[in-house]
């Protein structure tokens, strides 16, 4: 029933070998149908458009070989075009659109009796009727679904086809409920897990009660009670038997495994948090949870009352959720926690939606200036007292009350903004976490013996690949979009500067074509107490294709980002490279591999290294690849940095450490962002009227100087 089905039905289909010579031309749009499914699944909308336009390129000019399967090809081609628009899927127009091409493609499939693809498409058009409110429509497509299995399992006893009978029915439930019709809805939802999902005991089991508990708040909301007892009641089963089985499921998994085994399930955090305070202690474990089953290989459940029995008399902590509300609107809100709370605190803030559109000056938004690489844009977004208000609301600060240290983890789009910076009370210290659970570890005294420093990179310079095991999605993403990259001088004086401060013998740097991935994967084996990579930073963004029927089933995100080095521009623009070999590219999946246990802190002095794919549950990107190789704490940047204004808060940065006998990571790095604010920097412009160099005098004081970088889990 995966989307991914269909790479592997082309072959199949066709009856065909995949890279038989006489077939060559099947054989690359095979390739380019595989890749654009990966794309779908990824999120990734930008490159899927490429891969559809190669495959027509391909496809128009040779229908003649493709000769009594040209349909078939036709059939793929429909197919992704409907993938394709459903990402930017909107209004009814664009349902129109998206149904037309998966029709013409499902017409080919049943003209063809190719049933295990007919059904995939009714899944697919089910998927987008329901992220479209067409509820009914939806239903429709699930009922031919069902009545083929229904065939299978009753009429022919096939029992093979169980899940499939099961998770049809479990949408179907979904879909009722949105019609309304809660008694059929709640009869085939207890069908599916008293008959099958309760005895198998596993993820689809999991997701059946999160639906159920959906079910049963959609029911308050049409009936207008506020008495979610019978939801929190479905809720808390579920955290039960999830955290009962947890060792099990972790047991075996690689770090992808373990994220996309998640991934399946995690819409239930978006519903689970509109119950706000009538289950605010479940929130909280609930946030916990799924960050340390994300970020820990060994994970133990840390419970809410751990962190408030961690916290001094004076600190608070918050953890930032975005869930879905009434309605299905996407909204943020936060659970705080003080020493003397007797349960978290749920604080409903706004949508995140409408915040991004709401204007920060008279040319800009929210949303577009978090996106954006104009600098001048990064200053109105923080010198506007709208995001303040935002994000420090009147009733968080109440509940923060006389708290000095406020320890916070972030969550939706306040990832990628430097809250900690607008924090409207001067007196109050804020404090990045990944997660609060970190405050009831116990923390080891920091020590800065040994550094690891790499700049300069040569990206045009000549590369000599080695192993096999490189990441082929990060590859293929990059090479797309690169042509040339961009030397960045001063990320040469900025290590070597750090390099001659510190004078440390047991300190390793390396500079221009000698700073590659190869290189640094190696020396990290070393455990160097400090890493510092200062280079150009890759983030992708993402448009979610999950929904309340059918959550997301697969995740290469971390591919999406991570970081370039010396002799990147030369792989990733040769045509020929095997892109199976090491590229000069390490992506955040690349990163989580690395044993990075006995190193106190990762410095990536680099562009937007601290962005990733947001989620409810977390960032999936060069932090959570840090963290996952075990990386204590970080400093990341959040946009495109100027080149000399980073290097400046970099040098003052470890000239602080010094001062403070490196017992605080996190006071060196507010000290040096001080000193920064009181630099300046003298260049020439040319006056576009007298056609003269004039002297102007830039100040660093501007938020885009001094916020783009933050630092985590140094406390």
């Amino acid at each position: 029933m995966h989307r991914i089905f269909f790479a592997m039905a082309i072959l199949s289909c066709l009856g065909v070998a995949p890279m038989s010579a006489q077939d060559d031309v099947k054989a690359k749009l095979t390739r380019l149908f595989e890749e654009a499914e990966q794309c779908y699944l990824m999120d990734d909308y930008q490159q899927l458009s490429n891969c559809i336009n190669d495959y027509y390129d391909i496809w128009s000019d040779c229908t003649d070989e493709l000769g009594d399967s040209a349909d078939v090809y036709d059939a793929y081609y429909y197919k992704m075009r409907g993938a394709d628009l459903y990402g930017t899927l909107e209004d009814q127009d664009d349902v129109k659109k998206v149904e037309y091409f998966y029709r013409m493609s499902l017409d080919i499939f049943n003209k063809r009796n190719n049933t295990t693809n007919a059904l995939v498409i009714h899944e697919e058009l089910a998927q987008m009727y329901y992220k479209a409110k067409c509820y009914e429509m939806a239903k429709e497509q699930l009922d031919t679904v069902f009545d083929y299995y229904d065939e299978r399992l009753n009429g022919m006893g096939i029992t093979s086809v169980k899940p499939q009978y099961y998770k049809v029915i479990s949408q179907l439930a979904m879909c009722n409920a949105r019609l309304g019709n809660f008694p059929q809805a709640l009869s085939q939802i207890d069908e599916a897990i008293d008959d099958y999902f309760k005895k198998q005991k596993g993820s689809d089991y999991y997701e059946a009660l999160r639906k159920k508990a959906k079910i049963l708040m959609l029911q308050s909301d049409v009936e207008g009670s506020t008495d979610y007892s019978k939801a929190v009641e479905c809720y808390k089963r579920y955290v039960n038997e999830r955290c009962a089985s947890i060792g099990e499921e972790l047991s075996g998994k690689n770090d992808s495994q373990r994220a996309q085994y998640w991934l399946a399930a995690h819409q239930l955090l978006f519903d689970c948090f509109r119950l706000g305070n009538h289950a605010p202690d479940l929130l909280y474990d609930l946030s916990l949870f799924s960050k340390d089953y994300l970020v820990r290989k060994n994970a133990s459940l840390t419970k809410w009352k751990q962190v408030r029995q961690a916290l001094g008399k004076k600190d608070c902590a918050i953890e930032f959720v975005q869930y879905f509300g009434i309605d299905d609107e996407k909204r943020l809100g936060c659970l705080v926690l003080r020493h003397d709370s007797k349960k978290p605190l749920f604080i409903d803030m706004f949508a995140t939606d409408s915040m991004l559109y709401l204007p920060v000056s008279y040319y800009s938004s929210i949303g577009g200036a978090i996106t954006s690489m104009t600098e001048t844009w990064k200053d109105a977004l923080y010198e506007d007292s709208i995001l303040t208000k935002l994000i420090w609301p009147e009733r968080l600060m109440k509940a923060i009350g006389d708290a000095n240290k406020v320890y916070f983890a972030s969550d939706g789009p306040i990832h990628q903004l430097a809250i900690e910076y607008i924090m409207p009370d001067t007196t109050k210290t804020c404090y990045r976490l990944s997660s609060t659970r970190v405050i009831a570890q116990k923390r080891k005294p920091v020590k800065m013996g040994s550094a690891l420093l790499l700049g300069g990179m040569e990206y045009d310079a000549s590369y000599t690949p080695s192993g096999h095991d490189n990441d082929v999605v990060a590859y293929r993403y990059m090479s797309r979009r690169t042509k040339t990259i961009k030397s960045l001088p001063g990320t040469r004086k900025e290590v070597d500067s750090i390099y001659v401060f510190r004078h440390n013998p047991k300190d390793t740097l390396l500079v221009g074509r000698d700073a590659t991935d190869a290189a640094f994967m190696k020396l990290v084996k070393n455990k160097y107490d400090v890493i510092h990579l200062s280079t150009h930073g890759f983030f992708g963004s993402i448009i979610g294709i999950h929904n309340d029927i059918k959550p997301l089933l697969d995740d290469d995100s971390m591919s999406k980002s991570g970081l370039l080095f010396a002799g990147s521009e030369k792989t990733l623009t040769d045509d020929d490279f095997d892109e199976s070999m090491s590229d000069g590219v390490l992506s955040s999946e690349e990163m989580s591999r690395q044993d990075l246990s006995g190193t106190e802190l990762v410095v990536l002095s680099a562009c937007q290294t601290g962005l990733g794919r947001l989620t409810d549950d977390g960032i999936y990107g060069m932090q959570r690849g840090l963290k996952l190789a075990g990386a204590n704490a970080m400093i990341v940047s959040l946009w495109n940095v100027n080149d000399y204004s980073s290097s400046l808060l970099m040098r003052f940065f470890y000239q602080e450490l010094e001062k403070q006998d490196v017992k605080d990571i996190h006071s060196a790095f507010l000290a040096a962002r001080q000193r920064l604010m009181k630099e300046e920097m003298e260049v020439y412009q040319l006056d576009e009227y007298s056609l003269t160099l004039k002297r102007l005098t830039i100040s660093f004081n501007r938020p885009q100087y001094i916020n783009p970088f933050i630092i985590i889990d140094a406390f």
